[in-house]
């Protein structure tokens, strides 16, 4: 993905040109040449880090070269190297053995320094390092102790055919029963639909899914044992074993930190929010381990879940910039990652188009970076990384950067009430969506309808600058935001590839991605008239919020892990209604002679039939198959009919040949109009 940092601020722009142009014309070189040294520089210095600058550079010697010592010495650089030494040469490294960094004391006119790096022949583009920010409040509240008890006896887990971990029942995100104790307005079927794709697969070791966020404390007990690991790297010895560059790197890397305390991975510090424990325990808290909560993709308790890897880029109130999020993207390709869950971004507004992003054709660091890690194949089921990204929480018509542009998908958030969450944005750029929690959802605020994950094991202040917010929920606790929203879809893509890995399926990323992004529930046929929750963040108002923005907006619909895992199947699916006998055409199962099959029957397992609250038998007449749901969820039944015979073992006529089909069944409160045949 080729993209580039240059925002479109037009005041600041005219700023630099017009300091590219006097600078240029007392110094001489570039402008001379009919080269405008302003048009190489593709961002500018708003929200940007101060002492450092980037440049890109084809030129192996431009380090050495006089005009580029000269800029040096006129700007006051302390250095200059390599922006990512890793990958300065070798197969793949492509455009990233070529950008570069200088640094500056802290106090240098960056714009100016910009000017003279711009003027030096053989420079490319000069970058401004610019920040990002975290799609959440960060705030947590903690897991209230009158749990809801549908789920919380272990044996009765157990029979129900779900995992026994203690908190599965107030994970609505996972599957929603529209309890009205999370919140009056919820809709039952608000949710991922996983519990049921848990009976095909619950993860697989062999995918790795890197968080680029805070650092994860990778001790938690209900994360360890789903952590990745650098096996060829001894923890705590204080020696880069594995030559990689980066010293004790073994549950991943701390990118903030000097290389030489790469492994230090901290997750509390003053600026720290537990934001990055959180999405790792949506991605992949241990499942059926008694305990906790569970992860989408965080197996099924015989250690089969997917693996987390930490790749910190907020360390306190330090990084989060476009240098540290593209060296971690680096890395998590280079160490095995498919899938790339970022719960950060520009803020909303920064780029509005493809061609903001890309300056032109102008690609910047952190979009080489992710272009990089979307053409490894790092999984046998695709041949690609996937990335996804939050899409903002800035309640704006437009996806954020750079999850907005193409080849990245952008996740949206609903609340527990199956309609947008008030924060989340919305409109181009927005692939899909997911829960991502609302605390205000029908104008209550209640915690029970965020999203319930691991947090730090112990409490700690939460501050906004110098504003003291609170302390921080312990163990286990509730968020909202996209932020949340990102890692249901990260888990899902993670589930799918496990699931292709251990059927033996392979896909190119365009079908991966295509099939990820068309395996949803419908949302546009509930966004009419207004819900009650918050409409201004600044002044906290609860209010009606009007619906209609959202439609066609939300991307194609909202993430749905069965569809996923049966279109990784090949398995065709239906959506029928809760509480109503739905009647199926099999012609489109079994060909369009299927009212004349002969000794046409269908089953159901138990298991099954309990998933979708079956009390009548479902049965096949005139190759119509009728059944009567009576609770939200998924499972697969078998049709069998014979082909050219009355009999398997007929001894006076031809012997008939048995068809069995499976067909997927998905039970919802109710069907919207893209929600039926794939």
């Amino acid at each position: 993905m080729s993209s580039g940092l240059k925002i479109f601020i037009l005041s600041a722009a005219s700023i630099i040109a017009a300091s590219c142009t006097d600078s240029l014309q007392e110094s001489g070189p570039g402008c001379g040449a009919g080269e405008n040294a302003a048009d190489k520089i593709v961002n500018t210095p708003v929200s940007s880090v101060p002492g450092i600058l980037l440049f890109y550079s084809e030129d192996e010697d431009i380090l050495v070269s006089g005009d580029f010592r000269s800029a040096m010495d006129e700007t006051g650089a302390l250095s200059a190297g390599r922006a990512f030494p890793s990958v300065s040469s070798g197969e793949g490294s492509g455009r990233l053995a070529c950008w570069y960094s200088v640094t500056f004391p802290k106090d240098t006119d960056l714009e100016s320094a910009a000017v003279k790096l711009a003027s030096v022949g053989g420079i490319a583009k000069v970058q401004f390092n610019s920040r990002l920010v975290k799609s959440s409040d960060c705030r947590s509240w903690p897991v209230a102790s009158d749990l809801m008890p549908q789920y919380t006896s272990r044996s009765r887990a157990a029979a129900s055919g779900y995992f026994n971990d203690r908190y599965l029942n107030s994970q609505w995100n996972y599957r929603n029963i529209g309890s009205i104790q999370i919140a009056q307005t919820i809709r039952a079927g608000a949710d991922i639909n996983v519990t049921d794709a848990w009976r095909i697969s619950g993860g697989d070791p062999r995918v790795i899914v890197a968080v680029v966020d805070e650092g994860i404390e990778y001790s938690h007990p209900d994360l360890s044992q789903n952590m990745w690991t650098n096996m060829d790297e001894i923890p705590g010895n204080g020696i880069d074993d594995d030559r990689n560059g980066y010293v004790d790197d073994y549950y991943g890397c701390n990118f903030v930190a000097d290389k030489s305390q790469a492994g230090n991975i901290t997750w509390k510090k003053r600026g720290d929010s537990g934001h990055a424990t959180h999405i790792a325990g949506t991605i992949a808290a241990v499942n059926n381990n008694g305990r906790g909560v569970c992860g989408v993709a965080g197996g099924t308790g015989a250690g089969d879940g997917v693996r987390i890897m930490t790749c910190q880029v907020f360390d306190g109130n330090d990084g989060g910039d476009a240098l540290t999020c593209a060296d971690a993207i680096i890395y998590a390709a280079a160490n095995g990652a498919s899938v790339l869950s970022c719960s950060f971004g520009f803020a909303a507004g920064t780029y509005t188009s493809d061609s903001a992003f890309l300056s032109d054709g102008e690609s910047g660091v952190e979009a080489d970076a992710i272009d990089y890690f979307i053409s490894r194949s790092n999984c046998k089921a695709v041949d690609g990384g996937i990335a996804i990204f939050a899409s903002g929480n800035d309640m704006y018509p437009m996806a954020n950067y750079p999850g907005a542009y193409r080849g990245c998908v952008s996740v949206s958030g609903i609340a527990c009430d199956n309609l947008p969450a008030f924060y989340t944005n919305y409109g181009p750029g927005c692939d899909i969506s997911a829960p991502g929690g609302e605390r205000y959802t029908g104008g209550q605020d209640k915690d029970a309808s965020c999203i319930l994950s691991t947090m730090p094991t112990e409490s700690f202040p939460l501050y906004s600058g110098d504003n003291y917010l609170g302390e921080t929920a312990a163990e286990y606790g509730y968020m909202q935001g996209t932020s949340m929203a990102c890692p249901h879809v990260s888990g899902i893509a993670a589930l799918g590839l496990s699931y292709a890995l251990q059927t033996g399926r392979h896909f190119t990323r365009e079908e991966f991605i295509s099939m990820l992004l068309s395996s949803v529930d419908g949302i546009d046929g509930y966004l009419e008239g207004t819900k009650t929750t918050m409409t201004n963040i600044q002044t906290g108002t609860i209010g009606p919020l009007t619906l209609a923005r959202y439609r066609g907006n939300m991307g194609t619909g909202v993430a749905d892990a069965w569809r996923f895992l049966m279109n990784i199947e090949g398995t065709p699916y239906v959506t029928v209604p809760v509480g109503k006998t739905s009647e199926i055409n099999l012609g489109q199962y079994l060909g369009g002679n299927a009212a004349w099959l002969k000794d046409c029957t269908v089953s159901i397992s138990e298991t099954d039939r309990q998933a979708l609250g079956l009390r009548d038998e479902p049965v096949v007449s005139d190759g119509v198959l009728s059944l009567t749901p009576l609770r939200t969820g998924s499972a697969k039944l078998s049709v069998r009919h014979l082909s050219g015979g009355s009999s398997e073992e007929s001894i006076d006529s031809p012997s008939g040949m048995p068809v069995v089909r499976e067909i997927s069944v998905i039970a919802r409160e109710n069907v919207s109009g893209n929600g039926g045949w794939l």
